[in-house]
């Protein structure tokens, strides 16, 4: 019976994961969902599925990177500038750890991580709605985020008259990261036969119509991820080995368009354009990374502590909203920023240990080779490749993804959970 709810109330977490705003509260000046709250209740009923013997506890590997990544934060804490502010954030980090250990305990038989991908694209369908709404409003006359509570502000973008969505996440970067790994989870159910091509094909719409309108660096990382999938899931080899191509060239070029913005006077940095006489600059996330470089010099080892800022970057942007960012805009930068060599190494042992359990290609065996090659594309596109220009290292929905990923992965799980779900109706 604790099992049972323990597992419920993971998957309303689960199901959640989209809905920050206007659910979260403040906890010593951290921004926190209700949602996490849901947490909470899952573990304790899990501990108590565990008193009882409802449940066995599951051990892996990967809890050890993930032992010496959580020291690094801890360490970190005490050095840091602030270890009163420090704290508060590694209760976070913790509650992150603790949300992957859940997951890998949890998602032990293809039955539930089919229940898994199933709450996580009943949250993207309600994130596609809140999207599609924002969009309607836009052209409604509700033009600002103070009239329209599902727009983004436009960020580093130019004005215009287009709206930029971020639905009920923060912010629209974030909300591109989470998608990344439903627009995968969808193709991945079609294919399983989970839901029928009808209602992927309109989720999926709905979908990337959320990630196009988010306007962010992401969608190269929604590109990638798709490349993968369609390579390594056995499609015939003259659409795959395009689709990779393709792939692979919009992600390069959805990055190179974060390094550059037209010349402003933000910076005296100017790199002219041959044969026209134009100018741009580095972007506003180079002049973070620039910033960024000077904390990691000034604590080099330990960081400067976690949840710290790591840049103070004042920037005008083409919009004319001043903005001051404090934040790296890279998740290796501000791992390294908060908490110095020590915790970046730590991070590299973590991340090795995943890339090493990951597949990226189909062979004989059941449904459960489909959802570890999803989840290691989604891997690849939402945290390694949007890491590149968003500290995501934080992101929930991603400790989930780790959790997921280690679990599909553990020697444990093995022919006997590996059977066929295909013909199995939602």
């Amino acid at each position: 019976m604790a099992l049972k709810l323990s597992k419920y109330l993971f998957l309303l977490l689960v199901f959640s994961l989209p809905l920050v705003r206007p659910f979260n509260f403040t906890f010593f000046g951290l921004l926190v969902p209700y949602t996490d709250l849901i947490f909470l209740a899952a573990f304790g009923a899990w501990c108590v599925a565990l008193i009882r013997r409802e449940a066995s506890l599951r051990i892996d590997r990967l809890f050890i990177f993930i032992g010496i990544y959580a020291a690094a934060f801890t360490l970190s804490t005490f050095l840091s500038v602030d270890p009163t502010a420090s704290f508060y954030k590694l209760l976070g980090e913790y509650y992150l750890f603790g949300l992957c250990f859940l997951t890998f305990n949890l998602a032990n038989e293809r039955r539930f991580q089919k229940q898994i991908i199933f709450a996580w694209l009943a949250g993207t369908g309600v994130t596609a709605v809140a999207s599609i709404a924002g969009f309607v409003l836009f052209y409604a006359g509700f033009k600002t985020n103070l009239d329209n509570y599902f727009l983004s502000h436009l960020g580093s973008l130019p004005e215009g008259d287009y709206p930029r969505i971020h639905a009920l996440f923060a912010n629209a970067n974030m909300l591109c990261n989470y998608l990344n790994v439903s627009v995968v989870l969808i193709l991945l159910a079609e294919h399983l036969g989970w839901i029928k091509k009808r209602m992927a094909l309109i989720l999926g719409a709905g979908t990337l119509f959320s990630a196009l309108f988010s306007i962010s660096p992401g969608l190269g990382g929604i590109a990638l991820s798709v490349g993968l999938w369609v390579l390594a899931g056995g499609q015939k080899r003259w659409i795959a080995r395009p689709a990779l191509a393709c792939g692979i060239i919009l992600a390069v070029l959805a990055f190179a368009a974060t390094l550059v913005s037209p010349d402003t006077n933000n910076t005296a940095q100017e790199i002219p354009l041959p044969f026209i006489e134009k100018k741009l600059e580095p972007s506003v996330r180079v002049l973070v990374w620039q910033d960024t470089a000077q904390t990691v010099r000034q604590y080099p080892w330990f960081g400067k502590g976690t949840g710290m800022d790591v840049a103070n970057t004042r920037y005008e942007v083409l919009s004319g909203m001043q903005q001051l960012l404090r934040d790296s805009h890279n998740m290796w930068l501000n791992i390294l920023g908060q908490t110095g060599i020590f915790g970046l190494a730590a991070f590299l042992l973590l991340l090795g240990y995943l890339i090493k359990r990951c597949r990226f290609r189909i062979g004989d065996g059941g449904d459960g080779r489909y959802i570890h090659l999803a989840l290691s594309t989604a891997l690849v596109g939402a945290f390694l490749y949007q890491g590149l220009g968003g500290s995501f290292e934080d992101a929930r929905h991603l400790w989930v993804l780790l959790g997921l990923l280690g679990a599909i992965g553990y020697a444990g799980t093995n022919a006997e959970n590996d059977t066929s779900l295909a013909s199995t109706k939602p």
